[in-house]
């Protein structure tokens, strides 16, 4: 190869890393513009650095993220920097090892979760200035949440507005605080399955464009011996004692969070093995979006299929096959 092709070569791969970190830093803008989907354009951000590591080598993926860091650092501030490298830039690195290695999906995912809390957590710290009082930093940002929920659910009449003595705002912040530590690793843990499952699907659709890579379908499957674990938190939880029931209960939010995942490869591979029509599958992700009670029943469909093992049942074959 001579030095002009090989030049040509350098010349692209950093036209797609300064694309790829643009791209990226319209995406984390959007969130400061627009209120709903400027949250979910947001979450794509690690996308392009992915694609670009994927075709051009980790190399290529540092480049875009240095460019990214310092295109937010020059006009705005070195903390909007950090905050989208630990929000964006480490899942990315995460998601574009694995990927490359071929490392199976519930350990990406629970890997890129991993990153995203803890990333999430140093946030809120960093954020807040409580270096030495982290839970104050936590509180604080619940409470900024719930003030902002309520005032919403205020404002559009869906409930009377409450004051912060009333005795269930009180215990619904109680439980939340609680409960955020399992709340931020499922959040972090549904926000990782999708880029694994999102990533996977785009490498299988442009395998030649990124890597030439061949990754297996999503299919989580958990080890059994995780209902132990299951009933344990939920026998914390049914003690009474207060540092035991915290424990039980951020256990049974992490464990519903994994067992809901698992529900939906379950249910996924029941639309294949009866062969459903697709308007039930959309149906089907409306009632996740607006009904919780259908997802607690997704997560008890991914629990017992510690007894009943559904994926083992066979897949009819076609007429034409014997």
């Amino acid at each position: 190869m001579d030095a002009g092709v090989r030049g040509r070569q350098w010349m692209a791969r950093t036209a797609e890393a300064v694309l790829a970190s643009v791209l990226a830093v319209g995406l984390f803008a959007s969130g400061s513009f627009f209120p709903v989907l400027g949250i979910a354009l947001s979450l794509l951000c690690p996308l392009p650095f992915v694609a670009v590591g994927l075709r051009h080598g980790r190399a290529a993926l540092v480049l875009a993220l240095a460019l990214a860091t310092l295109i937010l650092i020059v006009p705005l501030s070195t903390p909007q920097g950090i905050v989208f490298l630990l929000e964006f830039g480490a899942p990315a690195v995460v998601l574009e090892t694995g990927l490359r290695r071929g490392v199976r999906s519930e350990t990406l995912a629970l890997g890129v979760a991993a990153v995203l809390a803890l990333g999430g957590m140093a946030v809120l710290v960093y954020a807040s200035g409580h270096w030495d009082r982290p839970v104050a930093a936590v509180e604080e940002h619940l409470g900024g949440l719930l003030d902002s929920m309520e005032a919403l659910t205020s404002q559009w009449g869906l409930s009377d507005a409450p004051t912060p003595a009333d005795a269930p705002t009180r215990r619904l912040r109680g439980v939340l605080l609680a409960a955020f530590p399992g709340l931020l690793f499922v959040g972090s843990l549904l926000t990782g399955a999708g880029y694994v499952l999102a990533l996977q699907f785009l490498v299988r659709r442009w395998p030649a464009q990124l890597g030439a890579l061949q990754p297996a379908a999503f299919r989580w499957e958990l080890p059994e011996v995780l209902v132990w674990a299951f009933i344990g938190s939920g026998a914390l939880f049914l003690t009474g004692v207060p540092g035991l029931r915290v424990a039980g209960l951020n256990g049974l939010v992490v464990l519903l969070g994994l067992y809901f995942l698992q529900g939906l490869s379950i249910a996924a591979f029941l639309f294949r093995r009866f062969q459903l029509p697709r308007f039930l599958a959309t149906l089907s992700v409306i009632l996740l979006v607006f009904q919780p009670v259908f997802a607690l029943l997704v997560a008890g469909l991914g629990l017992f299929d510690v007894w009943f093992a559904f994926r083992r049942l066979s897949i009819p074959r076609s007429p034409r096959r014997t």
